[in-house]
């Protein structure tokens, strides 16, 4: 993915903007953050004041003092200059340089906060490291380059310190904060993903905003003498239709011939209902065309409907039609344009099903999870019924990739995919959280042993052989159960309590 002022295509057109924004997004969501990031240093420090030096706990967080104020003393800078687009790297760069200073900050708490003589504050340090990195990425990855300043500091260090005490305990946490780091890094740049499109997306909407604007300064010099109008419109990219003022066709150009399957010749002193057969957009009955509307009301028709085709093909017509006056203001006649917005609509489906889905297995992502995880909620809630939710992670899935390479892995994740779609009921949800992670919504279970039966058949479908080629595969999972509302009654609370359970079965 090319980023900053690069990019080809739709980012391509957007770039100086989408960069803006990602830059003022940064800023915007700031404030909040960096008032957690005092807050839980505070704690911290607090916390361990009693078993760390005194004048070292107090110089840490002076330090991290020192750098969240140089932080907001640029938000509220960039808030009072609302800085042009264009100077949008530098803020990027100081805005950058702020999160590495705050993630080596983070990243010391390894050496001077953690004891060597309490393993509860051992581990109450990595809880705060973690938690500030998980919460980094809602308000870092708008710049990936951002998020990856804090967050290899902040853990790398961590990870480190873990791996050099050198006992089996201390090794395992080491590795375990190193998948953090890479599962926090996935996550981050699969948000920053959704973000990105969800930019282009508005980008786009403009634009198009801005064409309708040009289409309708078009449309006044439609009142040209016909003549004349007819010799331009003969030339132009979108079909035009003229009717006079008893709703027959008087004029076809050679898109509108194409469009309704008929020549201008043919069409002409025929009604314009008979030559353009409109219907409304889910074809449930015959609709009257723009043209045939304007002459009625004397003013501007829009309209999108479907027309078939003698071919028997179905188009989405977008329709302006604008009366023609005479020097007494009377209704002479109307002209139209129609525009085939068939492809633009199949996009911008096509966009916003990519919004919501995971590009590689076509499954449910982690936002369109969430709002299905809220429905269910609401749902049950309303019936006093409940739910279960299934927390999925494949076991050896790294070493299937780092063995029979990406395209092996991909291969394996979309065969997961398949399998947990055959294995689960149509009404059940299943989502890809990043990674080889998945999360199954069931409906209807209430009670563990019918989620354990669930989970007890995916283990078993999941762990068959996966051909690869002239190669064979094989992988297990680790699954993790949440019952709504035993074990949350929201989505934070009832994906934590899977999490957990997933990584408890893990460990086992």
């Amino acid at each position: 993915m090319r980023d900053g002022h690069g990019g080809n295509g739709v980012e391509g057109r957007y770039a100086v903007q989408l960069y803006a924004e990602q830059v003022a997004l940064l800023y915007r969501n700031a404030p909040l953050a960096y008032s957690v990031t005092l807050l839980n240093g505070a704690i911290l420090a607090l916390v361990q004041a009693a078993h760390v030096a005194p004048h070292t706990a107090l110089a840490w967080y002076g330090a991290l003092v020192a750098v969240t104020a140089l932080r907001t003393w640029f938000v509220r800078r960039y808030a009072r200059l609302r800085p042009h687009p264009d100077a949008a790297q530098r803020w990027s760069h100081a805005y950058l340089a702020g999160a590495a200073l705050a993630g080596i900050v983070w990243g010391a708490t390894a050496y001077v906060m953690i004891p060597s003589d309490s393993v509860a504050h051992e581990v109450f340090v990595a809880f705060v490291l973690a938690g500030m990195s998980a919460g980094s990425v809602t308000v870092l990855a708008f710049r990936m380059e951002c998020c990856l300043a804090f967050l290899l500091p902040a853990l790398l260090p961590l990870a480190m310190r873990y791996l050099t005490l050198g006992t089996t305990l201390h090794i395992v946490m080491g590795i375990m904060t190193l998948i953090f780091l890479v599962s926090t890094f996935v996550s981050a740049l699969n948000f920053h993903r959704s973000v990105r499109t969800s930019l282009i997306l508005r980008f786009d909407k403009r634009e198009l905003e801005e064409e309708n604007r040009r289409r309708e300064r078009a449309e006044q010099a439609l009142l040209l003498e016909k003549d004349r109008l007819l010799t331009v419109l003969s030339s132009i990219g979108e079909g035009v239709a003229l009717i006079s003022a008893d709703g027959c066709i008087e004029y076809l150009n050679p898109v509108a011939e194409t469009l309704c399957g008929r020549s201008s010749s043919s069409a002409q002193g025929r009604p314009a209902s008979e030559v353009f057969e409109h219907f409304d957009r889910h074809l449930h009955h015959r609709t009257s065309t723009a043209m045939e509307d304007t002459l009625r009301t004397g003013s501007p028709v829009t309209k999108q409907t479907a027309m078939v085709q003698p071919d028997g093909h179905r188009r989405v017509i977008e329709e302006l039609a604008t009366p023609l006056f005479d020097y007494h203001h009377e209704v002479v006649g109307a002209v139209s344009i129609l525009h085939d917005v068939t492809e633009t609509l199949l996009k911008e489906e096509q966009l916003a099903y990519a919004a919501d889905h995971d590009a590689l297995t076509g499954l449910p992502n982690r936002s369109l999870l969430n709002s299905r995880l809220n429905q269910a909620i609401a749902r049950a809630q309303r019936r006093n019924e409940s739910f279960a939710l299934l927390f999925l992670d494949l076991n050896r899935f790294k070493e299937v990739n780092d063995t029979m390479g990406h395209a092996a892995g991909d291969a394996v994740l979309v065969e997961v995919a398949r399998r947990l779609t055959d294995t689960v009921r149509e009404e059940d949800t299943i989502a890809r959280m990043g990674g080889d992670e998945f999360v199954v919504l069931l409906e209807g279970p209430s009670q563990q042993h019918d989620v354990n039966a669930i989970a007890d058949k995916i283990h078993q479908i999941l762990r068959e052989p996966y051909p690869l080629g002239t190669q064979m595969a094989t992988i297990s999972v680790s699954i993790g159960t949440s019952l709504f509302p035993d074990h949350g009654r929201d989505p934070d609370a009832l994906l934590g309590h899977a999490d957990t359970g997933m990584y408890g079965e893990k460990r086992k």
